[in-house]
């Protein structure tokens, strides 16, 4: 059994800081829609939804048999793809990947914003582990890699110094340097951990029938509904749960939980199906909000970074006018 255990740590001043940092993005995401048009803040290049349907599994344990999993059964869902840039840029170049979904028509419960709710939220990522320990190094960056290399490169100088500076780009080089098998191959993580009723779990989603895309591949979108079209792309919805602050931390996201430490649960399926024709089904999944705030109280985001998200994810969300 997991251990429940696990605390979150609020420093002082840290509301504040999150205001300052979602200000700063809000601002960030007003110029990139005078550039692009309206749209958000990070993952701004949406490159496909489709409708989807997920299956929460029967015969999960107690500790596992939390909120949206507390009995099998199956419902809508819908999912977005994008790229995680402020720009929208071609696909070919490196950048972080995003997988998102929203499980729809739950049973009415208490959301973790307060009130009630009948769906709950996914946003990963195609990475094990958060790019820092907090959120305010994160905002940093994602400011000054808006600006261009050389206000990037002055601000990695400038935060960390030459050698940790020098050893902070050679991190992000590895990482942007990783190969992508596309979207129906790649397996997600949420990087960040989210509450499992009294427990603390961090998700995966790992493909069970997909393929890696074609070399050279210019539109990840493209790939994904042309093996949707073949078949529906089938993906197994994962929980890693804490175990104890040195190896699973709440608050600091930088550390990767290793499975060796903190085994993989398999507790739903998302069966991914092929979008509508209807151009307007699109344009509404892409304007819609996949947050990971929009949840059940049972499973409320945790730690810091999580804490500064919902403070930027509502910002962007009134900057482009659906909240």
């Amino acid at each position: 059994m997991p251990r429940t255990d696990w605390k979150e740590v609020v420093a002082p001043g840290e509301a504040a800081a999150h205001e300052q940092s979602a200000q700063r993005i809000a601002e960030l995401q007003t110029r990139k829609s005078q550039r692009y048009g309206n749209g958000r803040a990070l993952h701004r290049k949406g490159l496909i939804c489709a409708p989807a349907r997920f299956e929460v599994l029967p015969g999960l344990p107690a500790h596992a048999a939390q909120g949206l999993f507390a009995a099998p059964g199956r419902h809508d869902a819908q999912v977005r793809l994008s790229n995680g840039g402020v720009d929208v840029k071609r696909d070919a170049m490196p950048d972080i990947r995003g997988f998102a979904f929203r499980v729809m028509g739950l049973p009415k419960q208490p959301a973790a914003l307060g009130g009630t709710t009948d769906h709950q939220d996914f946003s990963l990522i195609n990475q094990t582990a958060f790019s820092f320990a907090t959120s305010g190094p994160f905002f940093g960056l994602v400011g000054a890699a808006a600006d261009g290399p050389k206000a990037l490169l002055k601000w990695v100088f400038g935060s960390f110094g030459l050698w940790e500076g020098l050893k902070m780009l050679k991190r992000m080089k590895a990482t942007f340097a990783k190969p992508f098998p596309g979207f129906a191959a790649q397996t997600f993580g949420s990087v960040l951990p989210v509450a499992c009723g009294t427990h603390a779990v961090k998700w995966r989603l790992v493909p069970t029938n997909g393929k890696p895309a074609a070399a050279g591949v210019a539109d990840w979108g493209e790939d994904f509904v042309n093996q949707l079209k073949a078949a529906p792309l089938v993906y197994e919805l994962q929980g890693q749960f804490f175990e104890d602050e040195r190896r699973t931390p709440i608050e600091d996201a930088s550390v990767e939980w290793m499975e060796a430490d903190a085994p993989f649960l398999t507790m739903g399926r998302l069966t991914v199906q092929a979008p509508p024709a209807d151009e307007a089904w699109q344009r509404e999944a892409e304007a819609g909000v996949y947050d990971p705030w929009q949840a059940l109280a049972a499973h409320r985001p945790l730690g810091e970074v999580q804490r500064a998200r919902k403070v930027a994810y509502f910002v962007s969300q009134q900057g482009r006018g659906v909240a």
